[in-house]
């Protein structure tokens, strides 16, 4: 099992808020990651817009997420959960959805609040770290924690049990 505590320790520095979603040079590390959906730009609608971000000059172009795909090529990851806030619930990786990430959402959401499927806002999403990893044949989900500033740790003990003991 491995954890890595905070993907964006730029914005974490400078808020734990709304204000620490990008790093240092205003990008959105979960839209940067090289997947066939990557973009620079997306349309807002439904989508989280209380700062200026983009989705970096090419898909790996931050070093933040250049270290996670190296995490990730030097360790045999069989399946993984990348937590965001807030509030939406599961989003299995994948474009087209992969199917074994699926049947890990509906895992998780059965032993949490977290919803699958996750709630539709009409937001495009793109350079995701769970469809890069599903292209590299991880299995993965994005879990949206219930607000902006909790762990919900109690939830996730659960979740992490169920992932676990998870069975692809």
């Amino acid at each position: 099992l491995y954890i890595i505590r905070s993907m964006n320790p730029d914005g974490e520095a400078r808020d734990p808020g709304f204000d620490g979603r990008v790093n240092n040079n205003n990008v959105d590390l979960n839209r940067n990651f090289p997947t066939d959906n990557w973009l620079p730009d997306w349309d807002r609608d439904g989508c989280w817009i209380f700062r200026p971000t983009t989705g970096g000059t090419y898909g790996g172009s931050e070093p933040e997420t250049r270290s996670v795909m190296s995490f990730i090529s030097a360790h045999k990851i069989t399946a993984l959960i990348s937590y965001h806030s807030a509030g939406l619930g599961i989003f299995p990786g994948g474009k087209l959805t992969d199917p074994a990430s699926s049947r890990l959402a509906v895992a998780l959401a059965s032993v949490s609040p977290y919803k699958y499927p996750p709630k539709e806002t009409g937001c495009s999403f793109t350079g995701q770290l769970a469809d890069y990893a599903v292209r590299l044949g991880i299995v993965a989900v994005d879990i949206e924690l219930t607000n902006h500033t909790d762990t919900d740790f109690a939830i996730n003990k659960k979740v992490l049990e169920a992932f676990l003991n998870w069975q692809p």
